[in-house]
């Protein structure tokens, strides 16, 4: 009898009597999305332009986009930086260019191949091909090089198969003896060999052996090399692929043919046959190969070859390397990194539905471009991170804030007092946005965490702490009731001899919403109620009744979301903390979903959550002095904080 899953089967309409099985699915639970990726726009040597790029680290940044460079708008150098404040953080990488890109290539033996990198970008340029002897019979092994990756093997790429054929032979050539292959009459003779002669030299012992090794290393036109074997009087000739020139080697249906023009000579029924393809059968293949893969190994991650008609034999260990790579970033500018949100999407509208967690565009300035980004951020529930100029000032970047009518948690901004970090792939220290390490910080932080007061590892000074200034408590003040962020030099961080930022605040006027941390809270848990379990309920039927399964089931499944996040093993399960507090709300019932509503197709479910709140003010209330009465802690009586203020009033 049938098995189905439970739904498929009018279980009212049975007419065959026997045993069905009915299989119910398992009720799916949330699970959250990641909110260590982050997302770059800039320029890079490597990669697909407009596409999502993952990397994890510095090493991958190299190899997929390209070493750090110190230019504008260089992604990998952002990853180099973000990466120094922790291991936790991934990154999609959104490659732009002005347009001038090129994909390096090179012309393989005057174009019997052609071999281009897949991407364009200057890595390419460090691309080599060479071609080896492969491991059958008649086959080659083409071997292409990237930086930073083993080569790529592309063994038993088939060549022509040899003509070969045998024949009886007696006595040797002497001087002006004759002999004709394939219609081409050779003369021998004892020196100051011309044309279409042969030195057998007056020193040489002239035998068939010496004769056939001469014609073989021959540059005279016409001739048809061959290899040879002669046991006793048989003479086995085998063209030979890897030296052969004309159609005879090793094209099916020609024959090589040993005629006797001499006395002296008595070759007879010498015929080449068995001899399939040509040389630009084996430029084909070694073509279709590296672009498709075979049984053996899938195309090439790195070129497109492209196969001319040459019949040229190939040259082994030649090693070529590609040129002409370039990576458009020159012109480059600030909008080219905003991009446009049509398809195809280009620059930061290529970060559509990637679900980064925050994002930034590398070293963009003009702040004309905030209100769209702010827009974009929102719409795609990411909180985007900027800085302004490099070397501005507290009062500059708050105006900036303002006059670009951005006032929304999606948006963060921090003051351009560059940090310096030391760039390890180019053995230098140098300068970068601030916005690097913002999203260092946060690709290293659980969503409920704020980055007030936490280590930027990686830095090593800003433009501020190398000239001695520090932050006075006016100008903390301005940043932190002005919307911006700033860097905090190792003595002004509360916590630690450490950079530090100081306000972990988004650009929102709203005071319950403008923490960092209620941006990546909120985008954490409006990204899983999306969820594709939460989505299993479209379709669904629910009905009047009190007891209705379906928003039972809704409920539950919001409520075990909730159960383990507030569980400490989530969290930080030192502290007894998981990433909610306790307690959380779901409802899902008839007060919410009433039959009018559910009769248009509507399912409401009310969820709310209590977040951890950032302590941003330790009060330390402390009363000393000779006449002050000191509570005994040891009954476990501790004074309220009324109490503590007035119990030795009477003193």
């Amino acid at each position: 009898m049938p098995v189905f899953l439970d739904g498929q089967q009018n279980l009212a309409a049975l007419t065959v009597p026997g045993v069905y099985g009915d299989i119910v699915l398992p009720s799916p639970f949330i699970a959250g999305t990641p909110t260590n990726i982050e997302g770059l726009v800039g320029v890079g040597s490597w990669g697909p332009l407009n596409s999502l790029i993952p990397v994890s680290k510095p090493s991958d940044a190299a190899i997929q986009i390209g070493p750090p460079m110190r230019r504008d708008y260089d992604i990998s150098s952002y990853v180099s930086a973000a990466s120094q404040v922790g291991g936790a953080i991934g990154f999609l990488c959104v490659r732009v260019s002005d347009g001038t890109d090129l994909a390096a290539s090179a012309s393989i033996q005057s174009g019997a191949l052609t071999v281009t990198g897949k991407y364009t970008g200057t890595l390419g340029n460090g691309i080599t091909f060479s071609l080896q002897q492969g491991s059958l019979a008649n086959s080659l092994m083409a071997v292409i090089a990237f930086p930073g990756l083993v080569p790529e093997q592309f063994n038993n790429i088939m060549g022509p198969t040899p003509a070969s054929g045998s024949a009886t032979f007696s006595g040797n050539p002497v001087a002006n003896d004759t002999l004709t292959i394939a219609g081409t009459a050779i003369t021998f003779v004892v020196s100051g060999a011309t044309g279409l002669q042969v030195n057998i030299g007056s020193s040489l012992a002239v035998t068939l052996s010496n004769l056939l090794n001469l014609l073989q290393t021959s540059a005279d036109a016409g001739l048809v090399k061959c290899n040879y074997s002669l046991s006793g009087s048989v003479l086995t000739i085998v063209a030979n692929q890897f030296q052969g020139t004309g159609t005879n080697a090793g094209s099916g249906g020609n024959a090589l043919t040993l005629a006797k023009t001499s006395t002296a000579i008595t070759v007879s029924g010498a015929t080449l046959t068995g001899g399939v393809g040509t040389w630009q059968t084996f430029w084909t293949n070694a073509a279709a190969v590296i672009n498709a893969g075979n049984a053996t190994r899938g195309p090439s991650f790195t070129v497109v070859a492209t196969a001319g008609t040459s019949t040229l034999v190939p040259l082994l260990s030649t090693t070529i390397t590609l040129s002409g790579g370039t990576d458009g970033a020159g012109n480059v500018t600030d909008a080219t990194l905003v991009g446009q949100d049509i398809v195809p999407r280009k620059g930061m509208y290529a970060l559509r539905q990637s679900n980064c967690d925050c994002f930034t565009l590398c070293d963009l300035s003009t702040s004309s471009f905030y209100a769209a980004i702010a827009s974009f951020a929102l719409s795609e529930t990411m909180l985007g991170i900027f800085a302004t100029v490099k070397g501005d000032t507290i009062q500059n970047a708050i105006a900036t804030r303002i006059n670009s009518g951005v006032d929304t948690p999606w948006f963060k901004l921090i003051l351009g007092d560059w940090p310096t970090f030391f760039d390890s792939f180019n053995q230098l220290s140098r300068l970068i946005s601030p916005a690097a390490f913002g999203i260092g910080i946060y690709g290293n932080l659980s969503p409920q965490q704020s980055a007030l007061n936490k280590p930027l590892q990686g830095i090593s000074a800003t433009q501020r702490s190398q000239l001695g200034q520090t932050y006075s408590d006016t100008e903390l003040s301005l940043i932190n009731t002005g919307g911006i962020d700033a860097i905090l030099p190792p003595t002004s961080s509360p916590g630690g001899f450490y950079f530090s930022f100081a306000t972990g605040r988004n650009c929102s006027s709203n005071t319950a919403a403008n923490g960092d941390e209620y941006t990546r809270m909120t985008n954490f848990l409006i990204r899983a109620s999306q969820s594709k379990a939460a989505g299993a309920f479209v379709g669904q039927l629910q009905s009047i009744q009190p007891n209705d399964q379906t928003r039972a089931k809704a409920k539950a499944l919001f409520d075990g979301f909730s159960a383990q996040l507030a569980s400490p093993e989530v969290g930080l399960g030192i502290n007894g903390q998981g990433m909610i507090d306790k307690p959380w709300m779901v409802i899902c019932d008839l007060t919410n979903n009433p039959p009018a509503l559910q009769a248009q197709g509507y399912l409401f479910l009310y969820w709310q959550v209590r977040y951890l709140n950032v302590i941003r003010y330790f009060v330390v209330k402390f009363q000393g002095g000779g006449n002050v009465t000191v509570i005994d802690t040891g009954s476990n009586q501790l004074p309220s904080p009324s109490q503590f203020a007035t119990v030795n009033a009477s003193v």
